[in-house]
């Protein structure tokens, strides 16, 4: 499979999943979930050239496109961090993300990210910002853009892999809890392998997505799995609601 297939599989299942939970939005339930996935849904709609190109040119063409995929990859992380630590009765990871050390992590992310995208020179659009990996500016940005994911992710790996150990909980609730562990730990890995200077090549592209894929599939497995569970009259997990 080409790295950019990779790409469109990762938008696919984004609005799949998102797609799925709709019926339950318009009913009132899942909305925090839905906005996750539709916002993760538009980060990797502008990562594709393409619609990057067509969106950042009706922006200007300075590339604020991209500035949008980093805001959206921050609030999705807000948002499922806070919802999965509830689900997985995780207060200390819960600490970490929505407590004052996360809130830091988080409005220093926001503000580095801005102060050196506007530090950058970035006279036309180029999806990735590659062209331009030569400026210092461009360099810190793309670090800063990488420190939130990271941070959360790492909380969130801990209490995933717990759930799949559970063996009160259903097997598809145990199952999804591995893919979550599997994409988050791989946002960890990927934060790390960067923050170290790891030439990645194509990995660069391959594990992000492969991660997006894990997290979306583990998000959607809950979900049947709490349909099973409304069929037997079983409680469902706070990440299919």
């Amino acid at each position: 499979m080409s790295v950019v297939a990779i790409q469109w599989l990762a938008l696919a299942a984004c609005l799949l999943g998102a797609a799925i939970r709709l019926p339950d939005v318009v009913r009132g339930r899942g909305r925090v979930v839905f906005t996750a996935l539709l916002l993760l849904s538009v980060a990797v709609g502008l990562s594709l050239e393409p619609i990057y190109l067509a969106v950042d040119r009706l922006l200007g063409g300075v590339n604020l496109a991209n500035l949008a995929i980093r805001l959206c990859l921050y609030a999705v992380f807000v948002l499922l961090g806070v919802r999965m630590v509830a689900a997985f009765k995780a207060p200390r990871a819960r600490k970490f993300i929505v407590g004052p050390l996360g809130i830091a992590v988080l409005a220093a992310t926001v503000a580095f990210t801005v102060y050196f995208f506007f530090q950058s020179d970035l006279p036309y659009s180029d999806t990735g910002l590659t062209a331009f990996a030569d400026q210092e500016a461009v360099e810190h940005y793309s670090e800063a853009g990488r420190l939130y994911p990271g941070y959360v992710a790492a909380c969130l790996v801990g209490p995933a892999l717990v759930s799949v150990v559970n063996r009160n909980a259903r097997f598809l609730h145990r199952l999804a809890g591995a893919f979550l562990a599997l994409g988050f730990g791989t946002v960890t890995v990927f934060a790390v392998l960067e923050l170290f200077n790891v030439e990645l090549a194509a990995g660069m592209i391959i594990l992000p997505f492969s991660a997006i894929l894990c997290v979306v599939l583990g998000l959607c497995l809950i979900w049947f799995s709490k349909r099973r569970a409304a069929r037997s009259g079983g409680r469902s997990n706070l990440l299919a609601q």
